[in-house]
């Protein structure tokens, strides 16, 4: 009976310790930070000027090779911009407008060691504008290099300055964002 126990508990050790090494997968949160420009191309409803956006967001990463990761997620982007007019022969004054974007990215992360990365990859935005009542979606593109930190306990930090470029294709709306990424993860 001893035996069967000590050998249970030998092969659970193994298989704990295997998985331990083995950590293929990430989930976490990230909150960001930056400014950006929002023109709308053929209108003539003016321009816009992020003076700040915020973002909150959830993570997930899997590791496909020891260099590359595919990572996706949810994210909730706050934009609080100066609205100016269009001229048309009158001046106007400028205005608050607040603008909320849901973003689901789909990115590869490319690590260069333990602690320098390059991200890249294609963002799709849901554009919730409280004027009206459907959404625009629209896709983007975005570039970034990163630090990140891994823990023995599988906690990762993470720190990455990025690019944006939001109204690719057909969108009337072009949206160029800069920021940076703080996020924190539990690597399993």
């Amino acid at each position: 009976m001893k035996k069967s126990i000590l050998l249970l508990i030998l092969c659970f050790s193994i298989i704990h310790l295997y998985a331990q090494n083995d950590k293929k997968n990430m989930i976490g949160t990230h909150t960001s930070f930056g400014t950006g420009d929002y023109v709308l191309i053929k209108t003539l409803e003016g321009s816009y000027n992020t003076k700040y956006y915020y973002s909150i967001g959830l993570d997930y990463s899997r590791t496909l090779s020891e260099r590359w990761d595919l990572c996706s997620g949810l994210e909730y982007t706050y934009n609080y911009m100066k609205m100016t007019p269009a001229f048309t022969g009158v001046k106007e004054p400028s205005r608050d407008v607040n603008l909320t974007l849901v973003t689901v990215p789909v990115q590869f992360k490319y690590s260069l060691g333990k602690l320098v990365y390059f991200n890249g990859g294609a963002f799709f935005n849901i554009l919730n504008r409280k004027d009206r009542r459907d959404a625009d979606i629209f896709l983007g593109v975005g570039l970034g290099i990163g630090l990140k930190h891994e823990f023995n306990s599988g906690i990762m930090l993470s720190l990455n300055p990025y690019t944006r470029l939001n109204g690719i294709g057909n969108s009337h709306c072009k949206y160029l964002q800069g920021g940076v990424s703080f996020g924190v993860g539990y690597k399993f």
